[in-house]
């Protein structure tokens, strides 16, 4: 679960951290991750799907949307890339254990 302390349009940290809570109340199977951005607005995408989804201007694009992302752009974008490489990381695992 991943999430940015500066996003205004859901009060996403909150809600990771509720849920954070729940999976330790009760028992499951699942591993989880849970991750909290200080900075990276409500587009907590991996790099790529964002530029996959904007090919021309997403950088641009998440600057004129948020706030935090002109004030913050070098912390919004490397937590973009952080993202981009968990999820790879994560794809990888799973192929690696249904081998």
């Amino acid at each position: 679960m991943i999430g940015a302390e500066d996003d205004v349009l859901w009060d996403t940290a909150k809600y990771i951290r509720r849920m954070k809570q729940r999976m330790k109340e009760h028992p499951h199977t699942c591993r989880l991750e849970f991750v909290i951005y200080e900075h990276g607005t409500h587009f907590v995408f991996p790099d790529s799907m964002l530029k996959t989804m904007l090919p021309v201007g997403s950088g641009l694009f998440v600057k004129l949307a948020f706030q935090a992302a002109r004030k913050y752009p070098e912390e919004c974008r490397r937590a973009r890339l952080d993202i981009d490489q968990r999820v790879r990381n994560a794809v990888a695992e799973w192929k690696s254990a249904e081998k």
